[in-house]
């Protein structure tokens, strides 16, 4: 009996000692205080690029106005015109020198040219005769300045095979009209007559070179002759 009131007591004395070794509860933390201000509302993400609202129109007084163009380079000075060596009517009039017809590279070719066309129908055969007898109509195949007592005087030629048959000779007067032309004045004495300018009283003759010469006929077009030398006998 005095055991188990003893075993009593001890179970008392350790819970007791128990207690008295607890440490005493932490003191509940105060309330949080309420914050008054507003929570602020989370920024919406920007749309993408793809739905991106149109851009206002713009009015085509405010629009950007082109870049300007770079400046064009300066084009080059034109060549100067072809002239002769010498004076061209030194050249018109060089000692034993004529002047052929180039008539391949005339204006009268082509102008024949059409009219032989209308007129073949387009037949070659007609077409070509037709050439041919144009080619032995026009007279003025040689030209020549020659110097006669005081004054200079122009001679014509037909051209037949190697034969020459003189169809006009005018008394001229010879100018310089630039450094690449001589202007031809006639001042009478006409024999025969001409197949070349007629009724012209003056014409300007074009030296391009030292061998050749060229004139516009009011009929016949360009003409353009080359030197020769000694074609004519003196």
């Amino acid at each position: 009996m005095k055991s188990a009131h003893f075993f009593a007591g001890c179970l008392l004395g350790v819970a007791l000692a128990a207690c008295a070794s607890a440490p005493p509860p932490a003191p509940s933390a105060p309330p949080a205080a309420v914050s008054t201000t507003p929570t602020p509302t989370a920024t919406p993400e920007a749309a993408p690029a793809a739905e991106a609202a149109p851009a206002a129109s713009v009015s085509p007084s405010e629009t950007a106005k082109a870049p300007e163009a770079a400046p064009a380079p300066e084009a080059a000075p034109p060549a100067e015109a072809s002239k002769p060596s010498r004076s061209p009517i030194d050249v018109m009039t060089s000692a034993d020198t004529a002047f052929l017809i180039n008539y391949s590279s005339s204006a009268v070719v082509e102008a024949t040219r059409r009219s032989c066309a209308e007129k073949s129908g387009g037949d070659d055969e007609a077409q070509a005769k037709c050439m041919s007898d144009a080619r032995e109509a026009f007279k003025p195949d040689v030209i020549r300045f020659k110097k006669e007592g005081s004054h200079w005087a122009w001679t014509v030629y037909k051209r037949t095979g190697s034969r020459l048959d003189e169809l006009t000779t005018s008394r001229v007067q010879l100018s310089e009209a630039s450094p690449n032309s001589v202007k031809v004045t006639f001042t009478g004495g006409d024999k025969g007559m001409r197949p070349l300018l007629k009724g012209k009283h003056e014409a300007v003759f074009s030296v391009p070179n030292d061998y050749s010469l060229e004139v516009d006929d009011p009929e016949l077009g360009k003409l353009i002759y080359e030197a020769k030398v000694g074609l004519v006998a003196n």
